[in-house]
């Protein structure tokens, strides 16, 4: 779901609020989806066009299929620029996501106060998802998970259409659909 109003180079969008401790029912409920955690079957492997690593599924998934959540440090968009600017580094190899698109916010954030998860040091197998620029094989979902903080939450990974066993997965960076 898209709104027309642009938000810091962004599209604002709907998110998916699961059931959290206040709710009356069980850790199984179908509505903690991202909370049950990563239940497909993944491979990290080292990709054959020279792309470096990439992950794959090992099984068929339907379309809509919860795969993973993108797991990083959280960090501030000022602390993660001064990061930048002070780690010459190989920008390749940098993940970093931004997590704010004022979706939740009632205006414009400051720096200070946008937030972005950086998997560089600290993350998961989401971090080897590679970039596609179009016909990707996941969408990212906002998800609110448990906090009061309305520009936080969780970036869960589900798929767009049915991807079949052995295939790489791939995501568009940033841009929600």
């Amino acid at each position: 779901m898209r709104s027309s109003v642009p938000c810091k180079g962004h599209l604002l969008q709907k998110f998916i609020k699961e059931c959290w401790s206040k709710c009356w029912c069980n850790k199984k409920c179908g509505n903690r989806i991202v909370q049950q955690s990563i239940t497909v079957k993944l491979q990290v492997f080292l990709t054959p066009e020279g792309k470096g690593w990439g992950l794959r599924t090992l099984e068929d998934l339907p379309p809509g299929a919860f795969v993973c959540e993108y797991v990083g440090e959280i960090l501030t968009n000022t602390e993660l620029h001064e990061r930048n600017v002070g780690s010459p580094g190989n920008k390749n190899t940098r993940y970093q996501v931004l997590l704010d698109a004022g979706w939740g916010s009632k205006g414009v954030l400051k720096d200070e106060e946008v937030l972005c998860l950086d998997a560089t040091v600290y993350g998961n197998v989401a971090r080897f998802i590679n970039h596609r620029c179009s016909d990707a094989t996941l969408v990212e979902i906002p998800v609110e998970v448990e906090t009061p903080d309305h520009h936080y939450y969780h970036i869960a990974l589900f798929t767009r259409r049915k991807v079949d066993a052995m295939e790489e997965l791939t995501w568009v960076r940033g841009v929600r659909s």
